[in-house]
């Protein structure tokens, strides 16, 4: 069953009154999250090994007068997400936006990697924000992961469909 059947499927089973609303939801989004859920996978696989076994420790950086703790979790995160951000361009690229595109391969990609990097900023900031907010969830880093993916995928779909997937 193709997403497009899937999508119909799932809106005959809305409210008649917001079946139009929500058909007006670009199918792209769709795609983009599915491949961010294979990205988050990857991510989480990524971070839960390294917390659990790279045995890193934390690490506090100064930068001018401010000091800041960088834990276990928050370090692994560093190398977790561009391994995430690496196994999710192919599927977006080839499924997602797949189309006939006038950048060149290479200018696709850094595209894509500027995109991934802001919302990656992003993603990753309200991770450790939400780390230092609730220090409780150390022992649980899916929880944050979960925030701050959903923080980044709104705003990597916009750079990737508009910028660096966009066709002629």
């Amino acid at each position: 069953m193709t997403l497009e059947r899937m999508f119909d499927a799932g809106v005959a089973l809305l409210p008649a009154g917001i079946q139009p609303l929500v058909r007006r939801i670009d199918l792209s989004f769709f795609r983009f999250a599915t491949v961010g859920a294979v990205g988050f996978i990857v991510d989480l696989i990524g971070l839960t090994l390294l917390v659990r076994f790279a045995g890193w420790t934390p690490v506090t950086l100064a930068v001018g007068g401010l000091s800041v703790m960088l834990t276990t979790a928050m370090q692994a995160r560093f190398v977790s997400f561009p391994i995430a951000v690496a196994s999710t361009w192919a599927l977006n690229r080839n499924w997602t936006f797949g189309g006939n595109r006038t950048t060149s391969l290479l200018a696709e990609l850094a595209s894509y990697v500027t995109v991934q990097g802001a919302g990656g900023v992003a993603n990753v900031g309200v991770y450790c924000l939400v780390l230092y907010l609730f220090p409780g969830l150390q022992a649980w880093p899916v929880i944050p992961l979960a925030i701050g993916s959903g923080f980044g995928l709104c705003l990597t779909f916009v750079g990737s469909k508009y910028w660096a997937f966009r066709t002629p």
